[in-house]
Formats: structure tokens, C-alpha cells, sequence
């Protein structure tokens, strides 16, 4: 305390308003939003969240609890959160996802001021606050909205993942599913197939129609292979004209029946501004994976199979299960 202060208590309490007021509106201005919340869950204060695009206020919820307030998965996670900070003293951090209609005592001007079903992720670190003027202890909860990082990452992940082209699964991700198909077959005993496909003469489409439509007859055949898989079911794209179906639980009778769809499936199928409807067609091979065998090993298989559909006139499938013949002729070039 300074000579000034000693001397004059009036001017110590209006200095001391003024940094108390100066440090409220600091506060307020906080872009992220932060609660004192106490030992058993109770809102004692909201500070911050002055980002309107991407918090609503939340001084709704001061005088309720985080039971209250949050879903009961979410709730039970902060209150451990907020008693194991209190009892080490050590700053906890927690993920969770959020909508605003979950937060069931927000103000109905709160809720109309959001987008209604918008799933929020928030990142959020918890830290005792000793000294603080409440009958029992309290924590500093910051949570941090981590939504536009979080789609930002899931777009990467995607794109990552993704042929850009068909939007299916590209080669990469492709391999990376089927060594964990692999390894799940293992474990439970369960069949795993796969069938790989090779659009015919493919080139020549390209030559007589141009890159563009060429492009469209990839994507309508994706599309029309996707309807015919189960939602376990991993449709990849390997190389240019040339795709990988991952069949968990199949055996080799189960994948050559789809396979055999997907080639007469093929034949319908009708590119805008084409007569590609009638050139288009696919040969394709199959295999399952044998116990013991990784997924390359089976891949090698389907192809040879694959390599017999197009020797003996495409358009068909042929089964890893079918020998090959002593002069069997070798699978013409496109």
C-alpha cells in the first residue's frame, strides 16, 4: 500500500473499484467461456464466451448443476473431472461433444440464437481455484469450442483416405482395412473374401468418348457397386480402372454370387452422353483368405483369377477355386 492510500481510504476504495471493474470487463471479454463451478457440480459463475459464433451465453446456468444441466454421460465425466482437480491439485483436461438443445436449463433466447442439432466438440481444462469467496471448493473450468479444428482434422482424415475422383475408398485406406479385416477373421474364425475388378477395354472408352466421360463411367461404376454391398462391406479403388471389394463373414460361394452380380450389374449401366451402356462391362476374380494367410497373399490369388476371367473373353467372373488349364492363355492387354 502506497503513502497516498495510507492517508486516503476513500481514494484506496475507488482504486480498488476501478481495478475491480477493469478486471470484470476483462473478463467478460474473454472469447471462450469459463464457469467456477463448486465440489458437488454447482454453476457458481460464468465468465467469458464473448465469441458469439461460438458459444451462447451461459449465465442461464448459474444456481444449477452440471446434473442438471448436461446429459448424464457428460455430467458424470465433469464431475469426476472437477473432484479429481480439487483432490490432486492437478489440472484435468477432458473432450466431449455437445449439442445446445442437450443443455436442458439454457433460455429459450439462448437456444434460438443456435443452430438447432449442430453437434459442438469442446475441449476443456479443469483446475482448482483456491481463495475463492464459496462456501465449498471450487474448480476454474475453461472450455475451449474445438468444433472448426475438429472438421478441419475430419476433412484431412478424409482426404487422406479418399480417391478423389469416386470418392471411395482410395488405395491406401483400402489396404489398412483389409489387414484389419484380416486380423479380425483370425480372431473370430470368421470367412473373409474379396473380389477385384477391372472395367473392360477401359482405354478405349477413354479414346472414343474423351477423359471427362471416361471419369463419369468410374463413378457410375462405383456407385452401382455400392448398391449392391452391405454397410460392412469396403469398396476400394487400387488403380485407375481397377477396384478391390473387402467382404468380411463371406465365403468363396458368397463373394462369386456378388461378383457375378456386379458383372451383370455392369452392363446396365448408362453413362450420360454415351453409348457407353452398351460397351461397358467388368471381369472380375475372387478369393477368400486362407487361415494363416495375409491379405496380399489372397489379393495374389484373386488376381490371377482375374487374369483367367479376361483370357477366357472378360465380361465374367472367375473363382480362385477354378485350376488353372495347362495351356490356359495368358489374359490379353487392354
Amino acid at each position: 500500500m502506497d503513502d497516498i492510500s495510507r492517508s486516503n481510504p476513500d481514494r484506496l476504495i475507488q482504486r480498488l473499484r476501478t481495478e475491480r471493474d477493469q478486471l470484470l470487463t476483462l473478463l467478460k471479454a474473454l472469447p471462450d467461456i469459463s464457469f467456477v463451478i463448486d465440489e458437488d457440480g454447482l454453476y457458481v459463475r460464468v465468465i467469458g464466451g464473448a465469441n458469439e459464433a461460438m458459444y451462447v451465453s451461459g449465465k442461464g446456468l448459474e444456481g444449477h448443476s452440471v446434473a442438471e444441466a448436461l446429459p448424464p454421460t457428460v455430467a458424470e465425466a465433469c464431475l469426476e473431472a472437477i473432484r479429481t482437480a480439487l483432490r490432486t491439485g492437478d489440472m484435468q483436461t477432458l473432450e466431449y461433444q455437445l449439442r445446445v438443445d442437450d443443455v436442458a436449463v439454457l433460455t429459450p433466447t439462448a437456444r434460438e440464437a443456435t443452430q438447432d442439432g449442430i453437434e459442438q466438440c469442446f475441449e476443456d481444462r479443469v483446475l482448482p481455484l483456491p481463495g475463492y469467496d464459496h462456501p465449498k471448493p471450487v474448480v476454474l473450468w475453461v472450455a475451449v469450442n474445438i468444433t472448426p479444428r475438429k472438421q478441419l482434422e475430419q476433412y484431412w482424415r478424409q482426404a487422406a483416405e479418399t480417391d478423389p475422383l469416386t470418392g471411395i475408398a482410395n488405395r491406401r485406406a483400402l489396404f489398412e482395412r483389409a489387414h484389419s479385416e484380416v486380423e479380425r477373421a483370425r480372431r473370430y474364425g470368421h470367412p473373409l473374401s474379396l473380389l477385384i475388378l477391372d472395367i473392360d477395354h477401359f482405354k478405349s472408352i477413354n479414346t472414343r468418348f474423351g477423359h471427362a466421360r471416361g471419369d463419369e463411367a468410374l463413378r457410375c461404376f462405383t456407385q452401382a457397386c455400392a448398391e449392391l454391398l452391405r454397410t460392412s462391406d469396403r469398396l476400394g479403388r487400387i488403380g485407375g480402372e481397377e477396384f478391390v471389394i473387402l467382404l468380411p463373414d463371406t465365403d468363396l460361394s458368397g463373394a462369386a454370387s456378388l461378383g457375378k452380380r456386379v458383372v451383370a450389374q455392369t452392363r446396365s449401366i448408362a453413362v450420360a452422353d454415351t453409348s457407353i451402356a452398351q460397351t461397358l462391362t467388368v471381369s472380375a476374380g475372387t478369393a477368400s483368405v486362407d487361415h494363416g494367410e495375409g491379405f496380399e497373399e489372397a489379393l495374389r490369388r484373386a488376381d490371377a483369377a482375374l487374369s483367367r476371367a479376361k483370357a477366357h473373353g472378360r465380361n465374367r467372373l472367375e473363382t480362385d477355386d477354378t485350376p488353372a488349364g495347362p495351356d490356359e492363355p495368358e489374359a490379353p492387354a487392354d
